[in-house]
C-alpha cells in the first residue's frame, strides 16, 4: 500500500482589503486540485484513494470559507467606511450652517 502524503495549512488571520491573501487561498486551492488529480491517478489502494481524497476536498472547503469570510469582511469595511463619510459630511455641513 502506498500512502500518500497530505499537508494541511490553515490561515486563520484575516487582514481586511488584502487581495493578495485571497489570491494565495486560491493558489493554494489550484494546488488541492492538483493534488486530488494526481491521486485519483495513482496507483494506491482504493480506500486509500477515497481518505486521502476527502481530506483535500475539506482542505479546499475550508480554504472557500476563509476566502468567503475575507469578502464578508471587505464588504463590511466598505460600508462602515461609507457610513462613516456620510457621518463626517453631515458634521461639515452642520458646521457650515
Amino acid at each position: 500500500m502506498n500512502i500518500s502524503s497530505v499537508s494541511s495549512t490553515s490561515n486563520s488571520s484575516y487582514t481586511l482589503g488584502n487581495d493578495s491573501d485571497v489570491k494565495q487561498l486560491l493558489s493554494r486551492i489550484k494546488l488541492l486540485q492538483s493534488q486530488i488529480e494526481t491521486e485519483t491517478q495513482s496507483k494506491d489502494d482504493k480506500k486509500t484513494k477515497q481518505e486521502t481524497i476527502q481530506l483535500l476536498q475539506a482542505q479546499i472547503v475550508q480554504i472557500q470559507a476563509q476566502i468567503q469570510a475575507k469578502k464578508s469582511n471587505q464588504s463590511s469595511t466598505s460600508t462602515q467606511e461609507t457610513k462613516t463619510a456620510t457621518i463626517s459630511s453631515d458634521n461639515i455641513l452642520d458646521i457650515q450652517a
